[in-house]
């Protein structure tokens, strides 16, 4: 059903959900961390499209917002909330990459559900309309949303997306996962979204909004609601965040949940094992963990636009240098990024790096320093002292150790962060936001019910597979890959039909 719409005298029509009116000017650019709030022109009841000066398909008409109930209190955000240090970061990434624009983070109030990055629009001005060439964030706000403090926090996630691509624009991934917080998918998904997810641990840790506080502190809550998938999602973005629950295995949900089938349960799983890590891959493609290496790298400090543009201008300058590298799907790019910095921000590079190899208790640069970790985590659990603490010690030792070896040498981050082998399976889709996508995995991240799904791949084959995985390290090749699961010539042949499949496939464009 069409919104509720007004009409002005040029026929031009604006939502009444919106709850303000709506005000056309040109955009002032004095204020170089503006919030320039923007409306789509309605005609007919449809939203306006137009072609785009450049390039194809075409991008929205949007008209400037400058009253109104609604836009004085997201006004009031963008000066006084955590949403002025976002947007004074957001301003920072715009100076550092470079590119002369309006100085304005724009918004855009959609009709639609959801929020994401969107690049390009229309001006309309008076009669005149103008392509603006810049990103935007487009988001449903309400009076409600703006209240109890998920504008500021979910605005904060988005923009974190328009920060990067003002940056460094990443190449898509093949993966066809749907990501939440606690998926795995590919490397440059991971990436995209974790640096996004991690602004939320940090809007949270630096609201003034009362309701978003007492939703932190667990108070408050309405029964069943934190039950729902999105909520999930939405508390695992910052506990499991802060809590570094992400580097560990997940569990599979069991069997009898509303879930459809065991690749779904798997994929949508809140369950860690904290004795078993992820693997290298896994982590990296894991935006759970990408947000954990973020936010504990620089979530510390005060929340003031000056404090947070003086942490995270080491880190933007970074992403700009690595635009000299030419970037593909298998790039691993945290140890790209880990190795950038190192060479043009050397303190920070050692810090980072230091949280790399921390947070993920070594497993991304030594499978033997993953395994001692778990056999830590495995004594903690009887709470024996005994034989807790000089494991514990041993343990502490060899971490230091191994920071210290990947400062001086952070390429060593890159050693286990892959191959990536990607196979389609030749009929089997999996649904991603209610529409049918194909399946395709990564033999280096890839669980036990993954691998059982692809033709030819028993449960025992796909157990001897995973074993081996664990025990020797990646997988090299497709051709390692069959030798180490003892697959027979036909299978092999098989298996690079869908890798081929993979390949023709291509990227997956997120939306």
């Amino acid at each position: 059903m069409a919104p509720s719409t007004s009409r002005t005298g040029d026929g031009m029509q604006f939502p009444q959900h919106l709850l303000f009116a709506c005000a056309l000017g040109a955009a002032s650019a004095a204020n170089a961390a503006e919030l320039g709030v923007l409306s789509p022109v309605i005609i007919n009841q449809e939203a306006q499209m137009q072609a785009r000066p450049t390039g194809p398909g075409s991008a929205p008409v949007l008209a400037r917002v400058s009253s109104g109930a609604l836009f004085d209190a997201i006004q009031k955000e963008a000066t006084s909330g955590f949403t002025a240090s976002a947007i004074a970061l957001d301003a920072l990434a715009s100076e550092v990459a470079g590119v002369k624009n309006s100085g304005i983070t724009w918004l855009m109030l959609s009709q639609e559900d959801g929020g994401f990055p969107r690049w390009g629009f229309w001006l309309q001005e008076g009669e005149q309309r103008r392509y603006i060439d810049e990103p935007m964030v487009d988001l449903v706000v309400d009076a409600d949303s703006v209240a109890d403090g998920s504008f500021e926090e979910i605005f904060a996630h988005e923009l974190g997306h328009v920060m990067l691509r003002r940056l460094l624009p990443l190449p898509e991934g093949y993966s066809r996962t749907p990501h939440h917080s606690y998926s795995m998918t590919d490397q440059p998904t991971a990436l995209d979204e974790g640096f996004a997810t991690h602004f939320q641990a940090l809007a949270r840790q630096h609201t003034k909004n009362a309701q978003l506080r007492a939703q932190d502190m667990g108070v408050g809550a309405r029964t069943y609601v934190a039950l729902w998938q999105s909520n999930l999602d939405r508390a695992y973005r910052i506990d499991g965040v802060r809590q570094n629950w992400f580097v560990h295995r997940q569990v599979t949900l069991p069997g009898d949940g509303g879930a459809a089938d065991a690749i779904e349960r798997r994929e949508l799983s809140t369950l860690f094992d904290r004795e078993h890590l992820k693997s290298a891959p896994q982590m990296l493609a894991s935006e759970g963990v990408v947000a954990t290496f973020f936010y504990r790298w620089l979530g510390a400090g005060e929340g003031t636009a000056a404090a947070l543009r003086s942490r995270y201008l080491p880190l933007f300058n970074g992403l700009k240098a690595m635009r000299a590298s030419a970037l593909t799907p298998e790039t691993p790019l945290l140890p790209a990024l880990a190795a950038v910095l190192a060479r043009t921000e050397p303190e920070a590079g050692r810090h980072f790096a230091q949280v790399l190899v921390e947070s993920s208790y070594g497993a991304l640069t030594s499978p033997a320093l993953a395994a001692q970790s778990e056999a830590v985590a495995q004594i903690g659990r009887t709470g024996n002292s005994k034989t807790f603490v000089p494991a514990l010690k041993a343990a502490r030792r060899a971490l230091a150790a191994e920071v210290a070896e990947v400062q001086a040498h952070p390429e060593k981050l890159a050693v286990q962060a892959g191959p990536a082998l990607w196979v389609k399976h030749p009929t089997r889709t999996l649904a991603a936001w209610g529409e049918p996508v194909p399946l395709v995995v990564d033999l280096n991240t890839a669980e036990l019910e993954h691998l059982s799904a692809l033709p030819g791949i028993d449960a025992a084959t796909a157990k001897k597979a995973l074993a081996s995985r664990q025990r020797d390290g990646n997988f090299t090749s497709l051709a390692d890959f069959a030798a180490r699961a003892g697959l027979n010539p036909a299978q092999l042949k098989t298996l690079k039909s869908m890798a081929a499949d993979a390949r023709a496939a291509g990227t997956y464009a997120r939306s």
